[in-house]
C-alpha cells in the first residue's frame, strides 16, 4: 500500500465573499496486510512416537505466529563435535529434495563471528532432535528461515547466558522451539513423578532449578526460559503431557514422557504448592560390593540402574549405611565382617545418581568412631550432598528441611537400633508446629523379618501423635510391610538398595519410594527393586507384584496399581 494523500478542501460561497480553507484532515494509516506480533517460544518432543501431537501443537503455533526465522534447539544426543553448542549453515533438503528449509545465514554467521557457536556441520547428519521435526516445521512454516542448535551437557549457565545476548541481538524477527523429551527410561509412574518438578519449573520460569530436572537436555529448556524472559511471554499453556508407556499399554518398562506447549503474554501460571522426593533403603559400599566394583567409581555396579531413576525429584535419598574415608580403602571380602569404611569411590557412587542427600543415623556410620563420621560429612559438604541424622542421638542440628513453594518437609533421622531417641517426640512437635511437613527415618525393627513387630508399631503411633506426617524405615534389609494409623502412613522397611547380602531372596530384593506432597494430598509409587549378582535393578512382572502385595497387605484401600495416595 502507497503513502496516504493528505488533502483539503476550499469552500467559496460566491465570488465576491471569497473563499476559506478547511484545514487538513490525517488519514490513519491501516496496512490490512500487517499483523500483530506474537512471539513463538514453544517446546515440544522430537519423539516421533507423538507426532501426530507434535503436529497439532504446530498448527495451532502457525495460527498465533508466522516468524521470518525459527531457533530450533535441540540435544546434541551422541556428544558429537568439538563446541558445546554447535549450528550448521546447511541447505535441508525435504521430501525428495523437491522442498528445502533455508538456514538464516545472517544470524548463523553473527553467532559464530562471536564465539557463542561453533560452526560444526557433521554433527547434525544424525541429530534426530532436529532432523524429526524438520518436515512437521515446514508443513506450518513453509517461509521461515532456520537456525539449528545442539546443545551437549558440558554447556553452562553462563554459555546460555552469552547464547541468548547474541540471539537478541542478531534476531529481529524470530522464534524459539525447543526440541526436548523429557523423563527416559523409567515406568511411566516415576516418570509422571520427574515430570511434575519440570512441568512446574517451566511454569514459573525457574531456570535455576530447571538445570536439575530429569530430561535429555536441561540446557535446551534454560535456553527456552531465557527467551521467554527477553520476549516478555510469560504464561505456559500445556497443551499435551504424555507418556510412550501409557500411550502404548505398558507403564511397567523403559518409557519417555512428552510435555507440549508454548507460552503467551500474561502473568506466569498458578501451579499448586508440590515437592518431589526420592527414598531408597541401605546402602553398603565395602566389603564384595566394594571389591568387585570400587575400581571404576562403582559404575559397573549400577549398569541395570542407570542413573535417572533418583535424577527427577526435589529429594533423592539413600541411607548411607556405613562412614567413607578420604583414602582409597582396599576392601576384604568377608561377609562375616561388620565394621564398615567405604571406599572414597564411594562419592562418585552418590553423585552419579544424583543424590542429593543421605541418611548417618544407623548403626553403622560411627564404625571408625567420631573422627570416621566427621570426616563422612566433610566429604558429603564438600561433594554437595546433604546429610541427615547422627548414630547416638537426636538434635535439630541433624534435621534437614527442603522448602518449595509454601511447604517445607523436615527430614528427621534417627537410629531406633541403637540410638538415644530421647527429645525425639519434643523435636517432631517443634516441626510439625512451625507448619512443616515432618517425615521420621527410622533406623529399626528386626532384621529378616518381613512382618513389622509390635515395638515399631508402638514408635510410630507415638511419632504420629507427636506430628510426624510420614514414616519410612530402614535396617531389617528386607522389605517389611506398610500400615496406615490416623491417616498417616508407614512403610516399616524399604530393605536393601545396594547391599552384599545374597544368603536368601528376600535381602537381594528392595522398595524405592518415589512421591509428591500437596497442601492436602501424600502420594507414593512404589517402585520395587532386585539385585542380580549384586547389581541393583527395577522388578518388572510377578517380581515386582509380589513386593507390592507385601507393602499394601494391610493398606488396600489406599493402595492402587502400586500408588499409594493419601488425602487430609
Amino acid at each position: 500500500m502507497g503513502r496516504p494523500l493528505t488533502w483539503s478542501i476550499i469552500f467559496c460561497t460566491s465570488l465576491l465573499s471569497g473563499c476559506a480553507t478547511v484545514a487538513p484532515q490525517s488519514e490513519p494509516v491501516v496496512n490490512v496486510d500487517v499483523k500483530p506480533v506474537v512471539p513463538l517460544v514453544a517446546v515440544l518432543p522430537h519423539h516421533d512416537v507423538v507426532k501426530t501431537q507434535r503436529q497439532n501443537l504446530l498448527k495451532t503455533l502457525a495460527e498465533r505466529s508466522q516468524p521470518d526465522t525459527i531457533i530450533l534447539v535441540s540435544p546434541n544426543h551422541f556428544g558429537a563435535g568439538f563446541g558445546s553448542i554447535q549450528t550448521t549453515d546447511r541447505i535441508w533438503r525435504l521430501t525428495g529434495d523437491t522442498d528445502s528449509i533455508q538456514p538464516d545465514t545472517t544470524v548463523i554467521n553473527n553467532l559464530v563471528n562471536s564465539q557463542a557457536v561453533s560452526l560444526e556441520d557433521s554433527t547434525f547428519n544424525n541429530e534426530h532432535g532436529i532432523k524429526n521435526i524438520l518436515s512437521d516445521l515446514h508443513t506450518s512454516f513453509p517461509e521461515a528461515k532456520l537456525i539449528p542448535l545442539v546443545l551437549k551437557d558440558t554447556v553452562t549457565t553462563e554459555q546460555i547466558t552469552t547464547l541468548t545476548q547474541q540471539l537478541v541481538e542478531s534476531c529481529n524477527d524470530c522464534g524459539l522451539i525447543a526440541s526436548v523429551d523429557m523423563s527416559h527410561y523409567n515406568p511411566a509412574a516415576v516418570a509422571d513423578m520427574h515430570d511434575t518438578r519440570t512441568l512446574r519449573d517451566l511454569q514459573q520460569l525457574d531456570d535455576t532449578d530447571i538445570w536439575k530436572t530429569e530430561v535429555d537436555s536441561p540446557a535446551s529448556l534454560a535456553l527456552l526460559l531465557a527467551w521467554v524472559k527477553q520476549q516478555k511471554v510469560k504464561q505456559f499453556v500445556l497443551t499435551d503431557h504424555t507418556n510412550s508407556g501409557s500411550l502404548v499399554g505398558d507403564n511397567d518398562g523403559e518409557t519417555t514422557s512428552h510435555i507440549m506447549g508454548y507460552y503467551q503474554a500474561g502473568k506466569i501460571s498458578e501451579t499448586p504448592n508440590i515437592i518431589t522426593f526420592t527414598l531408597a533403603g541401605d546402602m553398603m559400599l565395602g566389603r564384595e560390593i566394594g571389591y568387585q566394583f570400587q575400581n571404576n567409581n562403582f559404575k559397573d555396579l549400577f549398569t541395570n540402574f542407570g542413573e535417572r531413576v533418583f535424577w527427577g525429584t526435589d529429594i533423592a535419598w539413600a541411607n548411607l549405611e556405613g562412614p567413607v574415608s578420604n583414602q582409597t580403602i582396599t576392601q576384604e571380602r568377608q561377609p562375616a565382617d561388620l565394621t564398615f569404611l567405604f571406599s572414597n569411590q564411594a562419592l562418585e557412587a552418590l553423585k552419579y545418581l544424583r543424590l542429593t542427600t543421605v541418611g548417618l543415623a544407623n548403626n553403622h556410620t560411627a564404625n571408625h568412631g567420631q573422627a570416621g563420621l566427621q570426616t563422612t560429612r566433610e566429604l558429603l559438604d564438600n561433594a554437595g550432598i546433604d546429610w541427615v541424622g547422627d548414630p547416638s542421638g537426636v538434635s535439630d542440628t541433624y534435621i534437614k528441611r527442603y522448602m518449595q513453594g509454601d511447604i517445607t518437609i523436615s527430614l528427621i533421622a534417627v537410629n531406633g537400633f541403637d540410638g538415644d531417641l530421647t527429645g525425639l517426640t519434643d523435636l517432631i512437635q517443634q516441626e510439625n508446629q512451625s507448619g512443616n511437613f515432618v517425615i521420621v527415618i527410622p533406623h529399626w525393627g528386626n532384621e529378616y523379618q518381613t512382618t513389622h513387630s509390635a515395638k515399631q508399631e508402638q514408635l510410630a503411633t507415638t511419632w504420629f501423635e507427636a506430628g510426624t506426617d510420614l514414616i519410612i524405615g530402614m535396617h531389617p534389609h528386607v522389605v517389611q510391610d506398610a500400615q496406615v494409623i490416623d491417616n498417616k502412613l508407614v512403610i516399616y522397611s524399604l530393605g536393601n538398595f545396594v547391599f552384599d547380602q545374597t544368603f536368601s531372596k528376600e535381602t537381594q530384593q528392595g522398595l524405592l519410594v518415589t512421591g509428591s506432597i500437596t497442601d492436602d494430598t501424600l502420594k507414593l509409587v512404589l517402585v520395587p527393586l532386585v539385585s542380580r549378582k549384586l547389581k541393583p535393578e527395577l522388578a518388572r512382572g510377578l517380581e515386582k507384584q509380589d513386593l507390592i502385595d507385601r507393602v499394601c497387605k494391610n493398606i488396600q484401600e489406599y493402595c492402587k496399581d502400586g500408588v499409594i495416595s493419601i488425602t487430609n
